[in-house]
């Protein structure tokens, strides 16, 4: 009597163990993988929105100018540089003002347009969201609507600080007897980033100056 070729049942149960196993395996190290590579992308999109926010910051200090924005009247109502404790234009809710100024830099090529190179920028916070405001002119009317860039989530304690010689202030200098306000050497914005880092991007007004 010959024995019929085939698998007897342990044999079967011994190649499912290992095939099981190997499954296990596999998945683990594919889900290893994609965890690895999302961890990856996440730092990466964490530098990219970092060097944003450090380039964006020098140069919006880089090119600031000592002007208080104008009314339609041709009165002035906001200091040239605003701090945390104005409020800013067309800020409401749970946003805070950091900073608020005119600077120079907006592109005319050719001069093909009759305008100025000033604008008003603001930096400001809002929900944990970092906020960059810009408006097309230097002397934005309280109700128009700004261009917005979100340049971080997540954030806490944001904060902004001024330079006067050797001491950080909280607030920017008022103007003097001569009715000019001095121009601070340069400006600090701090924060705790999503994963609890402290960080700090410090700028110098080296262009910084005062203009009609």
């Amino acid at each position: 009597m010959t024995r019929e070729a085939g698998f007897t049942l342990v044999e079967v149960l011994v190649a499912l163990s290992i095939f099981a196993l190997v499954g296990t395996l596999s998945t683990g190290l594919l889900v290893t993988a994609i965890d690895a590579r999302e961890r990856q992308e996440a730092a990466m999109d964490r530098v990219v929105e970092l060097q944003q926010i450090r380039a964006l910051w020098r140069d919006d200090a880089a090119q600031m100018v000592m002007r208080a924005h104008r009314t339609a009247d041709g009165g002035y109502d906001g200091p040239a540089l605003a701090g945390q404790a104005e409020a800013g234009l067309s800020y409401a809710g749970d946003s805070r003002q950091l900073a608020g100024f005119t600077r120079r830099g907006r592109a005319n090529p050719g001069e093909a347009v009759d305008r100025s190179s000033l604008v008003r920028v603001g930096w400001r916070v809002e929900g944990g969201r970092l906020l960059r405001d810009i408006w097309s002119v230097a002397d934005p009317a309280p109700s128009s609507v700004p261009q917005i860039m979100v340049l971080a989530s997540g954030l806490e304690d944001v904060s902004v600080s001024f330079r006067y010689g050797r001491n950080w202030l909280s607030e920017p200098l008022r103007a003097d007897n001569s009715g000019d306000a001095p121009v601070p050497d340069a400006i600090r914005l701090s924060y705790l980033d999503p994963i609890g880092r402290e960080i700090e991007h410090v700028a110098l007004t080296v262009t910084a100056g005062t203009e009609s």
